[in-house]
């Protein structure tokens, strides 16, 4: 069986960047942290760090294992300490990262709402529909839709995004085909919206089937959602949209596919790998989860 210890004091080398470092850390002797890694290694039968005089490195192996143990670990030393992240003092920079749509005029406000209520805290708050790297750029966490980049972060999936197909009526009425859509591949000879970096559309069919289709015909390409809603009214092709932002425009139209429907889309919360999940990220995050059961518990005026 796999010792919790002994997967968090690597951790705590990985993020420290050396066996001395995670040592001090920890309160324990060098010899100890070098053999309980070593121990680990030789448990799971492959090399997690790449040894050198001076300092330890991640293998493939070891950047993997880091990406998917570091949440749960942050999440079982965060419950044994029993901290309360609403009763904590916060302080220092937080960045945070998200698409221009996710902070709508909804998700944005609630964010900043948050560190209103920490006076100590500075928010940077920074809208992009690009994959920022974590680490390289300094970010805390990054909200970000599916699917998501590679890199040394951990995901932690907070909620789906509704999407739809949709057309203006312009459009609709030059392609009468799209009033009698069976399946998604109807799609493909039609003009599309693309919206980088969304290269595939996703479809669910009522029996569990899955089939993503990637648009053959381009009629624009827009790294923006608004601007790729813009471009559907316009009529330059069918979109591939978030449902609340298309639901703003009554000339779009929504297309069926009698019993396929779109996929949803996850959002996910996303920190570094080899950082310590800290109070303020874990605030943040619990912010945005408890602030979005709120508006989904008010009854619909």
């Amino acid at each position: 069986m796999l010792g919790f210890d002994d997967a968090a004091i690597f951790l705590k080398v990985a993020r420290e960047g050396s066996f001395i470092a995670a040592a001090r850390a920890l309160g324990l002797p060098t010899s100890s942290v070098s053999r309980r890694v070593a121990a680990l290694e030789a448990r799971l039968k492959v090399q997690l760090l790449r040894r050198t005089t001076r300092a330890v490195g991640l293998t493939d192996d070891g950047r993997a294992f880091v990406d998917r143990c570091a949440a749960a670990i942050d999440e079982i030393e965060a419950a044994a300490k029993g901290f309360d992240t609403s009763e904590a003092r916060l302080t220092g920079r937080l960045t945070v990262t998200a698409p221009h749509h996710v902070c709508n005029e909804e998700f944005a406000p609630n964010l900043l709402a948050f560190a209103a209520g920490h006076p100590d805290l500075v928010m940077d708050l920074r809208l992009t529909n690009g994959a920022p790297d974590l680490i390289e750029e300094g970010i805390d966490v990054a909200f970000q839709l599916a699917p998501l980049p590679e890199g040394r972060h951990v995901a932690r999936k907070l909620w789906s995004s509704p999407y739809m197909i949709c057309a203006s009526r312009d459009f609709v009425d030059r392609h009468p085909e799209t009033r009698r859509l069976d399946h998604p591949r109807r799609l493909c000879p039609l003009p599309a919206i693309l919206t980088p970096p969304i290269r595939n559309w996703r479809f669910v069919h009522a029996g569990g089937e899955t089939y993503a289709m990637a648009p053959r015909t381009l009629g624009a390409s827009v790294d923006d959602l608004s601007m790729g809603a813009l471009a559907a009214r316009q009529g330059l092709g069918v979109a591939y949209l978030p449902r609340g932002l298309a639901g703003r425009f009554p000339d779009l139209v929504e297309l069926t596919f009698g019993d396929w429907r779109v996929e949803d889309r996850e959002l996910y919360a996303l920190y570094p790998a080899t950082r310590q999940l800290s109070p303020k990220v874990r605030a943040v995050i619990d912010h945005a989860l408890s602030t979005r059961a709120a508006h989904q518990s008010r009854p619909a005026a």
